[in-house]
């Protein structure tokens, strides 16, 4: 746990797990600036992620519920919920402790996860957020829905144009409200 930040690290180390939940430590996402855009193109300045206001940024995961694939539609579906989000200055990442509610998990279909978890095994996460709108790395162009994408951002994403730039979506806002296992993750 050296590169955890202390603060999480003390944490798990003076934790006392109850039999029916299961923590799991999960890495959110980093700040774009090292890590680059994620696999959906989204790009979070460490500005955003590492804000200290309680409804956005890396705190805002406090309010999140944990899910299987983004059915987060009824909040009620999560099974379980954010412990700790703390922003590592050092990583430059977004570090989360989870703790899922085994009976609920197998309640919703998801006894899956669970196994996985159960077994080492390291299931892939996404977040999800919400975002004013997203600016575009190439043209600068304000969308704020998808239909309102530029051409740049609707056939380009993620890809390096020949001057070496490349295009995805600077987040200039980040309030998530959803962590989820997922097949592929973001």
């Amino acid at each position: 746990t050296s590169e955890l930040h202390p603060d999480l690290g003390s944490y798990i180390d003076h934790l006392n797990p109850e039999s029916s939940r299961l923590y799991v430590l999960v890495n959110a996402l980093g700040a774009g600036e090292y890590y680059g855009s994620n696999l959906n193109a989204d790009f979070m300045p460490e500005s955003v992620l590492s804000q200290e206001d309680p409804n956005d940024g890396y705190k805002s995961f406090l309010n999140a519920g944990v899910f299987a694939h983004h059915k987060n539609k009824d909040k009620e579906k999560a099974f379980g919920r954010v412990v700790i989000s703390i922003y590592n200055k050092k990583m430059h990442r977004v570090e989360l402790l989870l703790e899922i509610d085994r009976a609920k998990a197998a309640a919703e279909g998801h006894q899956d996860i669970i196994n996985r978890l159960d077994a080492g095994g390291h299931p892939p996460v996404s977040m999800g957020l919400r975002t004013k709108y997203d600016l575009c790395s190439i043209c600068d162009k304000k969308s704020y829905t998808a239909e309102d994408y530029c051409d740049c951002l609707k056939t380009m994403k993620n890809r390096i144009l020949p001057d070496g730039r490349k295009v995805f979506m600077i987040n200039p806002q980040a309030k998530f409200f959803d962590i989820s296992f997922v097949l592929i993750g973001a």
